[in-house]
């Protein structure tokens, strides 16, 4: 289902310029809340831009979380997806552990005590990690992407800042769909 939504939403930008859409997706009872966000994410990847250092061609994205993470087991469901080119990896981290060569790092609640640390580490090894977080909290912390549900439906904040302290690019037509651009 999970792919299913994820090519859906792919064509969204072109049917947006069509028609409008509001920046959000319903979550109905048919697409639980979970797989409905982990599209999100894998759409994320799709508009993201590395620098070529940070992924070389040919080479997996890895799309990291931890262990006991909300999205874990809809995010498992992309592994081996295409993504510009990349086999999509999906690694669950143990609590505690560095994200060490992830390209799309994706927090919840959980990491809210974590999340400071591992910010100031990301920084400070410069790495060119895209980070999503589905918490409020850390959404407020300078998390890149933020996951929010509104009245039903899905939908996200951008923070420019922490992609450019990233050397990351979010393409036009995904930023378009944000409730707000910081």
């Amino acid at each position: 289902m999970v792919r299913a939504i994820a090519v859906w939403f792919s064509t969204l930008p072109f049917a947006l310029l069509l028609g409008g859409w509001g920046g959000a997706a319903r979550a109905e009872s048919a697409v639980p809340e979970y797989q409905l966000k982990a599209a999100f994410v894998f759409n994320f990847a799709v508009f993201a831009e590395w620098p070529a250092e940070a992924l070389p061609q040919a080479s997996p994205l890895v799309l990291c979380a931890y262990s006991g993470n909300a999205l874990l087991a809809a995010l498992q469901e992309l592994r081996d997806k295409s993504v510009n080119g990349h086999r999509l990896e999906v690694r669950v981290l143990a609590a505690g552990a560095a994200p060490r060569n992830c390209h799309l790092l994706v927090l919840d609640r959980q990491d809210r005590d974590a999340w400071p640390q591992l910010r100031q580490d990301l920084a400070a090894a410069g790495a060119s990690v895209l980070t999503v977080a589905d918490d409020r909290q850390i959404a407020r912390a300078g998390v890149m992407l933020a996951l929010f549900m509104d009245d039903k439906r899905v939908v996200f904040d951008a923070d420019l800042g922490a992609l450019r302290g990233a050397r990351m690019v979010l393409s036009s037509k995904l930023l378009r769909l944000a409730r707000s651009v910081q």
